[in-house]
């Protein structure tokens, strides 16, 4: 337990850095936009090609992903159920969903790299090729389809062919698979963006959260935070087991599902319709609940194993 509160303890510095920098005003709201676009579109992809391209997929075989995804869709449709059970608004329930199935993979690959070095940052950067285009495809459908606006499959699968993070997911994977080796200048420039990616990501996630404002009754908001934090890695650990993953595949599957939700959801939940101050309220309770429930996910997995 002592080992993971000390690997938590620099991002919760690094998170909080970022919410002090946004408060007194570093950069204009404007800039750290812009921070984050540079993030998303240019360092994390090159994070995801240059771990994938290398990665060594001995441990990895259809098990990780089948887990990962089969986690995620439960707990989305476990998210509607309770929601309607909860008389919860229908341009409630996509946030919802996307509270439950959308991850912080900032988060993730800082603590990986933290508790488990370079493999823990390599395994969670194959998971971040199994759940990211899953999260983004149960999202965008709950949050159109539940705040009114007709799903186009043709739109759905353009967006996702377009986005930065599937398409490093798909050019790393291929780069493996084929065996194409990267020249020697394309992966030292890989390497040097890769290498600002995750106190960059922190820092602007710190930037992002949102504490004023509330849409829904604390308790509710605090409830579905805790579910979540604990429901997504528990379903994970689960199917992980009933399947019989290795140990550190394992591991780098709690941390992958254990962070909180992504900080880009409330952009998402405004664009499409849905309740945006609950995807606020949500994303901040669940980063600072995380700190506790990570240590206790993680000490729980390791004793376990």
């Amino acid at each position: 337990m002592l080992v993971v509160l000390s690997a938590l303890v620099p991002i919760a510095v690094i998170l909080i850095l970022g919410k002090v920098l946004a408060s007194v005003k570093l950069l204009s709201a404007e800039g750290w936009i812009g921070l984050e676009r540079i993030t998303y579109f240019v360092l994390f992809p090159a994070l995801i090609v240059s771990k994938l391209a290398v990665a060594d997929f001995s441990e990895v075989d259809w098990r990780m992903p089948t887990a990962l995804v089969g986690a995620q869709v439960v707990l989305g449709a476990l998210s509607i159920a309770g929601g309607l059970l909860l008389g919860q608004g229908r341009e409630r329930l996509g946030v919802y969903v996307q509270s439950a199935v959308r991850w912080n993979t900032f988060f993730a690959l800082a603590l990986a790299q933290e508790l488990m070095g370079p493999t823990g940052l390599a395994l969670v950067a194959i998971a971040a090729a199994a759940m990211i285009p899953t999260a983004n495809i149960l999202s965008v459908v709950a949050l159109m389809q539940f705040s009114g606006t007709p799903v186009k499959p043709m739109k759905l699968l353009k967006e996702l062919a377009v986005n930065p993070l599937v398409l490093a997911c798909a050019v790393g994977l291929t780069l493996n698979l084929t065996q194409l080796p990267l020249p020697e200048s394309a992966a030292e420039t890989l390497d040097l963006l890769a290498q600002g990616t995750i106190a960059l990501g922190l820092l602007t996630t710190g930037a992002a959260i949102q504490v004023k404002g509330r849409s829904a009754p604390l308790t509710t908001v605090f409830g579905w935070s805790l579910l979540r934090l604990t429901g997504l890695p528990v379903l994970a650990g689960m199917l992980a087991t009933g399947l019989g993953v290795s140990s550190s595949v394992f591991m780098a599957m709690m941390i992958a599902t254990a962070v909180p939700t992504a900080v880009n959801g409330t952009i998402l939940a405004r664009q499409l319709g849905a309740d945006a101050p609950l995807a606020a309220n949500l994303i901040a309770c669940q980063t600072v609940l995380a700190i506790g429930t990570i240590s206790a996910v993680i000490w729980a997995a390791g004793s376990l194993l």
